[in-house]
């Protein structure tokens, strides 16, 4: 009977949690405390039995959540019935917001690192869902907004921090459900507490490292959400390490930054960004990022100069393989060994007090290496747009002058891989006054650099691979143009023409940029842009849309006819995407033609089924037969000038006038055409609303010509033939 009260008691406590007083709660506790740390294994049941009387001890006091802690370390480390204990350290984290306070939370955060440590070792066995993240990511949002500055303790607190996001490796999807980006907010933010800058970095360097091991090892999507958090991580650090960098404590950190991030395995535009970052803190410009790791008092120390060179090696050598033809990683650890060697030959000391000019280093020290070093640090600063400001741009253009001066009267041989580049700058700024004026014979100069480059240069073999990935640029394209005709072969100046017509589609607003392209175009390059298949799409139309603004001649005309005609002759099997930028190359034609070429377009057009195009496609097809239609009316003369005239003044000749359709809205057919070969999708009226439209107005415009007289005894025959 005793033992069945005993029982009765045992059960009405487990129930009844709050009938235990906090005496009773503290006894309890100490007893299941003594239970768990015997050196005897608990069975499944045992441990459930066990939870569940921890479960009515708990209460908000730090003693008594340690305590809990400690049972919940030990019952976890048996490996049985994980579910119960699981959620017996969920339920007493609901313990831990109200039991907080500045002095506890080290040792909090210690312990709830363990136990997700000993829950991490379980390699998948429980789940990222069924453990309390986000309940732990509240806890340390709570604790990082009291004031520690104890350096240990915030140590202790970013362990706790580095294993709740090692649980995101496992769920990916846990960064935005449990809102990790506000956890490391409030890292970054508590930092301002701290009592130096270096310190500051210290702990942000760490929490850089973390967010780079668990998001980005490897780095398996171009962009993760993590990643503006990150750039703000690093932007703090170099805005700590930048106002002290003259002390070797803080320089020796910003090397030890520096080097982690470039020696991971993680996407190279990333790299770049944030070593942009630390350039942005200073200026901007990879000169100011070079003469910042380039202190002379710094490099005299045999380590620190290593280490600076190793940097600038790896800097360099990714933000100038990015223009590479290639890509592989064979190559690259080839161009890198070309890079360092560079380096090792120059004397960077003697270039920082230099302030890394051509004409202040030492004719003694003065080596092709050291003059390749300082062009590339200032041409990296042009092709990423830096040299925007006048002084600048001076800069360039006179160490530029210097450059070329230089490697011509001691006859030197730049390396292959910067002819380009020497290219890319004598294209945009050969031409100014300063490079006149104080470059003497620029042909013969110019003709040195080119010699150095790749054989393709003057085979004009593999024309793609001269340029490499460097973006393709209007003034490099018209300076080609006005060069000798033996500088550059056809196929290579063809090759940098069809870059430009892939870049992006024409609109028919943009006319400054297609009067642009229209003045290094000829009409021949287009009509070979559009038979060749190595042309994208965007290439076709956009070649399609030149030709469609001037007036084709010649042999030239009849190319282009025979090739629609070859096309049209094709049907049913020809696709609707080969004719159409064909036939609005001609469009700006089709005034100038004899009557016998506009029969046969006429006929030409005619075989093509409206039913197996797009709307666009038929807007195209009506629009140039409307075209056809009117210039073969009887009676209109043909064009004394044969040279193109405008669209606009085109269109509003032909079509003037407008017209109502009975249920139709009014259309203004003049101000509509111009949209329907450059940039159909501008179109907004249906299809039924605009072949309506288009007949009345050929019907009107046939009334007008003839001075008002019957259309039925006049025109008809002459529609029927049409027709």
């Amino acid at each position: 009977m005793d033992k069945q009260l005993r029982f009765s008691r045992a059960n009405i406590c487990n129930i009844y949690a709050i009938s235990l007083t906090p005496e009773k709660k503290r006894l309890l506790m100490q007893r299941i405390y003594n239970e768990t740390h015997q050196n005897r294994a608990l069975s499944e049941e045992q441990v459930r039995a066990t939870c569940n009387q921890l479960n009515q001890c708990y209460e908000v006091r730090f003693e008594s959540i340690a305590r809990a802690m400690e049972i919940v370390l030990k019952l976890l480390t048996s490996r049985v019935a994980m579910d119960e204990v699981l959620g017996s350290y969920r339920k007493l984290l609901s313990y831990v917001s109200n039991a907080l306070e500045k002095n506890n939370c080290a040792k909090l955060a210690n312990y709830m690192n363990r136990i997700s440590s000993i829950m991490l070792e379980e390699n998948g066995s429980i789940s990222a869902k069924s453990f309390p993240v986000s309940v732990m990511k509240c806890i340390l949002v709570l604790m990082y907004r009291f004031p520690i500055t104890n350096l240990p303790e915030r140590q202790t607190m970013l362990q706790a921090v580095r294993s709740t996001l090692e649980w995101c490796r496992l769920e990916s999807n846990l960064y935005k459900q449990c809102g990790i980006g506000t956890l490391i907010r409030c890292i970054i933010a508590s930092t301002k507490q701290l009592p130096d800058e270096v310190t500051v970095a210290t702990e942000l360097t760490v929490l850089a490292h973390n967010i780079l091991d668990v998001f980005y090892n490897p780095q398996t999507t171009p962009i993760h959400p993590v990643e503006i958090l990150l750039r703000l991580v690093y932007e703090q650090i170099f805005a700590r390490l930048v106002t002290e960098w003259t002390t070797v404590r803080s320089f020796e950190l910003l090397l030890y930054v520096l080097y982690s991030l470039l020696k991971r395995n993680i996407f190279t535009h990333l790299k770049l960004d944030i070593v942009r970052l630390l350039a942005d803190a200073i200026g901007g410009g990879m000169r100011r990022l070079v003469r910042l790791l380039c202190v002379a008092k710094h490099l005299r120390n045999g380590v620190l100069l290593h280490k600076v060179k190793t940097i600038l090696t790896i800097v360099l050598s990714h933000s100038l393989f990015r223009y590479e033809p290639i890509k592989r990683t064979v190559h690259f650890r080839a161009f890198l060994k070309l890079i360092e060697k560079m380096l090792n030959d120059i004397d960077l000391v003697e270039l920082a007090n230099g302030k890394f000019l051509c004409l202040n280093i030492p004719r003694a020290k003065l080596n092709i290496e050291s003059v390749c070093f300082v062009f590339v640090i200032r041409h990296l600063d042009l092709l990423d747009g830096a040299t925007t400001s006048r002084r600048l741009e001076l800069d360039y253009i006179y160490n530029l002058i210097a450059s070329v001066n230089i490697i011509y009267y001691k006859r030197w041989k730049i390396p292959s891989f910067l002819v380009k580049h020497f290219i890319e700058g004598l294209s945009r700024y050969s031409n100014t006054e300063a490079y006149v004026s104080n470059v003497t014979q620029p042909e013969k100069k110019f003709q040195a650099i080119l010699a150095c480059g790749p054989t393709c240069v003057q085979t004009h073999k593999r024309a793609e691979k001269v340029f490499g990935r460097l973006p393709v640029t209007v003034h490099r394209i018209q300076w080609m143009l006005h060069l000798p005709p033996d500088s550059f072969g056809e196929q290579l100046i063809f090759h940098q023409q069809l870059a430009i017509l892939q870049e992006r589609m024409i609109l028919s607003s943009d006319d400054a940029w297609a009067t642009k392209l229209l003045a290094m175009f000829d009409a021949e390059t287009l009509v070979s842009v559009l038979r060749t298949k190595r042309a994208s799409a965007t290439a076709h139309l956009n070649a399609s849309v030149l030709l469609s603004k001037c007036s084709l001649t010649g042999p030239l005309l009849g190319r282009v006819l025979r090739k629609i005609a070859s096309i049209c002759h094709q049907r049913p099997s020809v696709s609707s995407a080969l004719w159409v930028d064909w036939v609005r190359a001609v469009y700006g034609t089709v005034q100038t033609l004899d009557s016998v070429s506009r029969r046969n377009l006429w006929l030409g057009l005619s075989k093509i089924e409206p039913s197996t195009c797009s709307c666009e496609q038929r807007m195209l097809l009506v629009d140039i037969r409307a075209s056809l239609l009117v210039a073969m009316l009887p009676g209109m003369k043909e064009p004394r000038d044969s040279s193109c005239r405008s669209l606009s003044s085109r269109v509003n000749d032909s079509f003037s006038c407008s017209s109502t359709v009975r249920g139709s809205p009014s259309i203004e057919f003049a101000s509509y055409t111009p949209f329907i070969f450059i940039n159909p999708s501008l179109a907004a009226c249906s299809w039924a609303t605009f072949c309506c439209s288009s007949c009345t107005f050929a019907v009107s415009f046939f009334r007008r010509c003839v001075g008002g007289r019957s259309l039925k005894s006049s025109f008809r025959p002459s529609v029927e033939r049409l027709f």
